[in-house]
Order: structure tokens, then sequence, then C-alpha cells
């Protein structure tokens, strides 16, 4: 096993670069939709079953469990296969946090994806490009 991954934390965002006059729970949402996707492909790991079935049946957004696990999000809380994405796509390096980007050109008519409202229809966007990318990086492996 190797040494633990943060992969994020809300309070990079809320605590860095964010707009003064948003709610800080906005700094969740980005985070929250790559949980979401992880959830909803049983990417997660087991001891946070009960937070992805939430997830799975609409009945917490990723940003609400995020928020639940005071916004951290590391490698010990996802899957092998989970942590192996999640390093190549999230948080690569060499990639320049992908996510990121792609998550930002989806929403390129807001000032910055801090605007991005947390509703499933907005998931339902990002999801279809994790999807592909994943398929992309399931193709490669």
């Amino acid at each position: 096993m190797d040494r633990g991954i943060c992969y994020d934390k809300a309070k990079w965002h809320y605590d860095g670069d964010f707009p003064e006059d948003w709610p800080s729970s906005q700094a969740f949402v980005h985070t929250g939709m790559f949980i979401s996707w992880l959830a909803d492909h049983h990417l997660l790991a087991d001891a946070f079953a009960t937070d992805a079935e939430a997830i799975r049946t609409r009945q917490q957004t990723g940003a609400q469990v995020f928020s639940r696990w005071a916004g951290v999000l590391t490698s010990d809380m996802l899957t092998g296969e989970g942590n192996a994405f999640a390093r190549h796509y999230y948080a690569s390096e060499a990639r320049s946090g992908e996510y990121l980007h792609d998550y930002f050109n989806l929403f390129d008519d807001l000032p910055s994806i801090y605007y991005v409202p947390d509703t499933w229809e907005n998931y339902a966007r990002v999801a279809a490009v994790i999807s592909d990318r994943h398929a992309e990086w399931r193709g490669k492996k």
C-alpha cells in the first residue's frame, strides 16, 4: 500500500481564490460531483457504503456527503481502482488536474467553478465526461 494521498480539501478552495460574496458550501460542489461519480460506480471504500447508497439513491448529493466528511477526500476513502483513476484524472500532476479542466470547460459560461449549482442535472453533465475519461483510461491500462 502506498502512502496516503489527499486528493482535495474544501478548505483549500474557500481559504484560497474563492468569491467573497459566495457561500463557502460552494467549495464542496466540484469534488462532490466527483464523489457522486465514484459512488455511482462503486469506487468508494466499503467503509463509506452508507454514504455511497445515499448518493446512488439521490437522497444526498456528493457535495452534502463531502461536507459531512469535513471536506476531505483521501485515498483511504476509495477502492483500488478508484484510487488509480483518481490519481490519473483528479490529482495527476502530469495531467494538471484534468478533472478541474474538464469541469470548468463544462461550465465556462460561469465566472468560476464555484458558481456551479449543486444539482443532479449538472452532475449528469459532469458524470458523462468523467465516464468518458474513465473509459479512455481503462482502455489504456
